[in-house]
């Protein structure tokens, strides 16, 4: 599978429309781990990150820490409302309790 490096490209091909995916994508990055549709993996090299989708036929290539931190500030800059992610996350599970 090929990877490219531009968030922005690879977040195209993503349905981020629903705030579980944002929460997991972050989660997925942050953690380094599998979260639902989404796979972090370390580089061959230390401080490089591959993040996989199942909606995504390229992989998303990380090629630093700081690339890493950058893509999760893309991340809650461009889906989560103005708020950082737990602050999000939290904010769409009150409004859909039914209390």
């Amino acid at each position: 599978m090929s990877s490219i490096t531009d968030f922005e490209q690879w977040l195209a091909g993503n349905d981020l429309s629903d705030y579980n995916d944002v929460y997991s994508l972050y989660n997925s990055v942050a953690n380094v781990e599998e979260w639902a549709g989404y796979k972090t993996i370390k580089g061959r090299t230390e401080g490089q990150y591959v993040v996989s989708s199942v909606e995504c036929e390229e992989d998303l290539f990380l090629a630093s820490e700081k690339a890493k931190e950058r893509f999760l500030k893309t991340i809650e800059e461009q889906y989560c409302e103005g708020m950082d992610i737990e602050g999000y996350y939290g904010f769409h599970l009150a409004m859909e309790r039914d209390d």
